[in-house]
């Protein structure tokens, strides 16, 4: 094989893997988009998404938060569901470490932040969620 050959053939691979790598990455399906919390008294912001991260994955909750005061060296909270057929369901994320000025937010692409990341309670009606949180602080 000649060098002219060989490079037409190396150049058409290499096109030919790129794209095949940029059509597999699938942007996440955004079931109900950034939604703000209740801010806490000590100034700790939580919002959440939910996303299927892949056509065949179950929906999941991703969270943001933000510490905005720093004043508490750990800041829990629990999500209380309910939709309007009256289901309702409860996850509790454990007080973690969040200084001031941390913003931790959960993504399908990353585990770094996988206590933020939860899978959605499947009796809750996604159409009439409502979520009240309440937060723990911890030493």
């Amino acid at each position: 094989m000649n060098k002219k050959t060989f490079l037409k053939n190396a150049i058409f691979t290499m096109v030919f893997f790129f794209t095949i790598t940029l059509s597999a990455q699938i942007e996440p399906e955004v079931l109900k988009n950034w939604t703000a919390l209740e801010e806490a008294d000590f100034y700790f912001d939580v919002s959440f998404a939910v996303v299927k991260c892949s056509p065949t994955a179950k929906a999941l909750i991703l969270i943001n938060t933000f510490n905005e005061d720093g004043t508490n060296p750990k800041v829990g909270f629990t999500l209380n569901f309910l939709d309007d057929k009256g289901n309702t369901a409860q996850i509790i994320v454990a007080p973690f470490a969040s200084n001031l000025g941390d913003m931790f937010i959960a993504s399908c692409s990353s585990n770094e932040h996988s206590n933020l990341k939860i899978e959605y309670p499947e009796n809750i009606e996604l159409a009439t969620l409502k979520i009240d949180i309440t937060y723990q602080t911890g030493l």
